[in-house]
C-alpha cells in the first residue's frame, strides 16, 4: 500500500435539525483510523457557508497535503448540498460556487459528496469541475441515499482509496474494486465517480 491518504472530513452539523441529535459521520472515520489501515483524519461540523468556504480554504493550503480526499457528508440535491442560513433555515448551497473555490487547487486530490443526488447531472459538467479545480476524481450519488447504506458504501470506498495512487490507471482500479466489492450497493445508491485523464 502507497502513503496514508489523510480523510479531511466536512460534515453537517444537525442532520435531521435537532440539537440532541447524535448522527454523524465521524464513527466512519473513526473506524478507519483504528484500524491496520490506521487512515488519518481531520473532522469538522459545518452550518452555513461562511464556515464551509472557511473550512475548504484550509483544505486546498500545503499543511493539508497529507488530506488529499475532501469527503462532504451533507443533505443534497442535484447539484446542490444543504447548508443553514442565519436564521437556522436549510438553503441550497450550489457546487458551482463550491468548486469555484476550490478552483485549481486540487491536484492529486479526490472530492467525495456523501451526499443525495448531487452527482445526479450530465457527466460533462463533471468533467469540467475535473478540469477547473484540477482534481484527480470526483464522486457521489445520483440517488437519494439510506444512511445505513452510503455509510457501509462509504466504509468501503474510503478504505480502498487508500491502494493505488491518484492517477487515472490507480483511481480506475479503486473503481473497479468498489464495483466487483459492492454491486448491489453500487446500484441502489447510483454512485458516480469521474476520473480525470
Amino acid at each position: 500500500m502507497s502513503t496514508k491518504k489523510g480523510i479531511y472530513c466536512l460534515e453537517v452539523g444537525e442532520w435531521f435539525g435537532s440539537l440532541q441529535g447524535r448522527h454523524s459521520v465521524e464513527p466512519i472515520l473513526q473506524l478507519l483510523r483504528d484500524s491496520p489501515l490506521a487512515v488519518p483524519f481531520i473532522h469538522r461540523d459545518i452550518a452555513t457557508e461562511v464556515e464551509l468556504r472557511y473550512y475548504l480554504r484550509k483544505w486546498t493550503q500545503g499543511r493539508q497535503r497529507n488530506y488529499p480526499i475532501l469527503y462532504l457528508a451533507f443533505h443534497g440535491s442535484p447539484g446542490s448540498i444543504h447548508l443553514f442560513n442565519e436564521n437556522g433555515r436549510l438553503t441550497e448551497f450550489a457546487i458551482d460556487e463550491l468548486f469555484d473555490v476550490l478552483h485549481g487547487r486540487c491536484a492529486r486530490r479526490v472530492i467525495h459528496f456523501g451526499a443525495c443526488s448531487v452527482l445526479d447531472m450530465h457527466g460533462n459538467r463533471i468533467n469540467r469541475y475535473l478540469r477547473t479545480t484540477r482534481a484527480a476524481a470526483i464522486s457521489g450519488y445520483r440517488a437519494e441515499v439510506d444512511w445505513i447504506d452510503s455509510a457501509a458504501f462509504e466504509t468501503a470506498y474510503l478504505a480502498q482509496l487508500q491502494y493505488g495512487l491518484f492517477t487515472y490507471s490507480g483511481l480506475h482500479g479503486i473503481e473497479q474494486r468498489v464495483a466487483k466489492l459492492m454491486p448491489h450497493l453500487l446500484r441502489t445508491l447510483e454512485f458516480n465517480i469521474k476520473i480525470a485523464r
